[in-house]
């Protein structure tokens, strides 16, 4: 008899609605099932160590923990007490001969011939890992504690992962200034995470650059707990990304945009439905966070340091900022065009220029409890709104004058 892996894969997490929207289902309780509705639950389960349970619990983020079902059962429903129950898969399932292959799915990359010594060009190495992954269908390289040169850029394919020990001792070094690090076209379903993409501090190249030529999207991207630091272009380049997360994702010092998610509107597609959670951007030359043409986005305790622009939100569909900030930074937030941008207790620190920038015919743009703190002399507003856009405002603090054009709806009692 065998127990089949569920949880801690792409799809593996809990989500909630509020206020119209959808958050994560934060140390949500998730019972399983073996029918969509009514039913016998399953309760002998087991945690990642084998403890016995009845239950699983999300985590802060929403994701499902890894654990294992009950004897041979391969697919559950997941009940969190919504309105209706989802289908979870198992991770491990047999081969066709009855052979559980489940130790095939994780390839250590040093059993590839990388080294990992900051010395050696391990491109081919893992290279050759990430082909073998996608020639089997998928499955997670393994990359232990290492500086792992690289000559060439990675060439990524869908289904394969990427985990590391963690983001200060599994590095990846690029070391070609026009390159970029880990590149893919019309793939998805990939996860990177424990990992720090590192670059050779000049340059063009960017650390992350999926984009897409064919395929409808860029579906089903996480990256988790990633340093990304000097790299000569962006930190991650993103085209047309759907259904994707970033969640812990510092990118720091890098001569383009930290975030860039681009999803032009001279197509039918869209990059959407997307989450940042606790990311930060520092010190990036253009700005921390450049989402054009996203569609239902959402950025939460994100933060952006040192750039020119904090975060621009351009041509964008319902992209909300929750509890993000800005600092040191000449515009911490630009809203150019679009309609239905929200930003919830947006914090700038130390602006040198204009706070909150409404511009470019912009409509249906909410901001709640914004406060501009200890903006520079030189700064010249607080809240900018130009000619043609629409701006609802309620609990504004503000200590350098605003400067208001287009339609203003102000809900504070004064």
């Amino acid at each position: 008899m065998a127990r089949y892996e569920f949880g801690a894969g792409l799809a593996d997490y809990v989500v909630t609605p509020s206020d119209g929207l959808w958050a994560v289902g934060a140390g949500a309780n998730v019972t399983v099932w073996d029918a969509a509705e009514g039913g016998t639950q399953y309760t002998d389960l087991q945690d990642a160590g084998g403890t016995a349970m009845t239950s699983v619990r999300a985590d802060e983020y929403g994701g499902l923990p890894r654990f294992f079902g009950p004897d041979e059962v391969t697919g559950m429903w997941a009940d969190a007490g919504g309105l209706a129950r989802a289908w979870i898969a198992a991770h491990n399932l047999p081969t066709s001969g009855g052979t559980d292959e489940s130790s095939t799915d994780w390839l250590n990359i040093r059993d590839f011939g990388a080294v990992g010594d900051g010395v050696t060009d391990d491109a081919p190495a893992i290279q050759a890992a990430i082909d073998a992954a996608s020639e089997a269908g998928g499955g997670t390289l393994y990359v232990p504690a290492g500086r792992y040169i690289l000559s060439a850029a990675l060439a990524w394919a869908s289904n394969v992962s990427a985990i590391g020990a963690g983001d200060r001792v599994s590095i990846l070094q690029a070391t070609n200034q026009n390159l970029d690090l880990i590149t893919g076209t019309d793939i998805g379903n990939v996860t990177l995470q424990g990992l720090q993409l590192s670059g050779p501090g000049r340059g063009y190249g960017s650390a992350v650059r999926f984009t897409r030529f064919s395929a409808p999207t860029t579906p089903n991207i996480t990256l988790r707990d990633v340093l990304i630091q000097s790299m000569g272009g962006d930190g991650v380049f993103c085209h047309q990304l759907a259904s994707s997360v970033m969640h812990r994702v510092r990118v720091r010092s890098c001569g383009g945009i930290g975030f860039h998610l681009q999803a032009p509107q001279d197509t039918v597609l869209g990059g959407t439905s997307t989450s940042l959670v606790g990311c930060s951007a520092e010190g990036c030359v253009v700005a921390g966070y450049w989402l054009d043409g996203m569609s239902y986005t959402s950025l939460s305790a994100c933060a952006a340091q040192g750039s020119p622009t904090g975060y621009r939100l351009e041509a964008c569909t319902g992209v909300t900022l929750t509890a993000c900030g800005a600092e040191q930074c000449t515009t911490g937030l630009t809203v150019y065009g679009g309609t239905g941008a929200n930003a919830h207790g947006f914090v700038t620190d130390g602006s040198d220029g204009t706070s909150v920038w409404v511009t470019e015919a912009a409509a249906g743009v909410v901001l709640l409890s914004v406060t501009e703190v200890a903006p520079v002399a030189a700064a010249t507003a607080c809240l900018r709104t130009d000619t043609g856009t629409v701006t609802t405002v309620l609990g504004l603090t503000a200590v350098k004058p605003n400067s208001l054009a287009g339609t203003v709806n102000i809900l504070d009692a004064s």
